[in-house]
């Protein structure tokens, strides 16, 4: 039986999860990877496997079983995935997901999971929290009360009014994480950010989760873009900006970041995207639900 890993997305408490607020995260399946013996002489195959090769070589070895996935990867295994890379969806956490779930020794707690996912994943982002992979190998919403407190969701999400703009651009996380933590140095970015940002993020989530009143997501969403909007202009990929004021203004829908921000997809909501004139603007760029 083919086992799937899907793509995961940060829905709400990209940036602020490092500092308190609670964050959802939610498994992607519209792209997803797999471990496959078929095409095993492609170039996306030998890529793949040497991918494998240099992982083997740098992580530690102790959380699965090194000799049986070199075994594999010998007889011709490689990752099929169609997560795109630099674009903030996991690709690197679904990778992670698979190698534990086949190779890994011994069942853990998920607190215990995230750490040892966190530990194999360092090898791709030098640091990482563990969601992503998490999200991965689950296959369900997280949400994050804490690092240390994290909630299985099992129920279904009303998410039918969120949909991804792909900015047709790569990012890399490190490098905008860094640009947060100087902002973080300044007293009064730092106090709107728990006085704000952090209580919005709060707020949303807690509308996901109750899936009932529409308009109050909406206006804790549109405050959130407009935090973003202010303070967070360089995590806002520059072919989106006229996008993301021009739905400020009109109330027609909201755009925020979806992770890290800086290219891949970007977040956006609206009651009637499919019936709005004012929303014509939307059609330039690719959209993709959510659900």
């Amino acid at each position: 039986m083919l086992v799937e890993y899907p793509a995961k997305i940060l829905l709400l408490g990209e940036y602020t999860i490092l500092h308190g607020s609670k964050a959802l995260a939610l498994p992607y399946p519209h792209f997803k990877g797999s471990w496959s013996f078929n095409e095993k002489d492609s170039e996306r195959a030998i890529n793949s496997r040497k991918e494998l090769f240099a992982f083997l070589e740098k992580s530690g070895h102790s959380y699965f079983d090194s000799d049986k996935l070199k075994e594999d990867l010998d007889s011709g295994l490689w990752f099929d995935s169609s997560i795109p890379q630099g674009f903030g969806v996991g690709s690197s956490g679904a990778l992670i997901a698979a190698l534990y779930d086949r190779y890994g020794k011994s069942e853990q707690g998920i607190l215990e999971k995230k750490k040892i996912l966190a530990s194999l994943e360092d090898h791709f982002h030098g640091s990482s929290s563990g969601i992503d992979p998490l999200v991965s190998l689950l296959k369900k919403p997280l949400l994050i009360h804490s690092f240390d407190q994290i909630e299985v969701l099992d129920n279904d999400l009303e998410l039918s009014n969120f949909f991804l703009i792909d900015s047709e651009k790569q990012r890399n996380t490190g490098p905008l994480v860094q640009i947060y933590q100087e902002k973080m140095k300044d007293p009064e970015f730092k106090l709107s950010c728990a006085n704000i940002l952090s209580k919005e993020v709060n707020f949303a989530i807690d509308d996901v989760l109750k899936g009932q009143n529409k308009k109050d997501l909406f206006h804790h969403l549109w405050l959130i873009s407009k935090f973003q909007w202010e303070y967070f202009q360089e995590m806002i990929p520059t072919q989106l900006k006229h996008l993301w004021n021009q739905g400020l203004d009109s109330g027609d829908f909201v755009l925020k970041l979806c992770g890290a921000g800086g290219g891949g997809f970007i977040l956006g909501y609206s009651f009637n995207r499919f019936e709005s004139n004012n929303l014509i603007s939307l059609e330039q760029f690719e959209l993709r639900n959510i659900v």
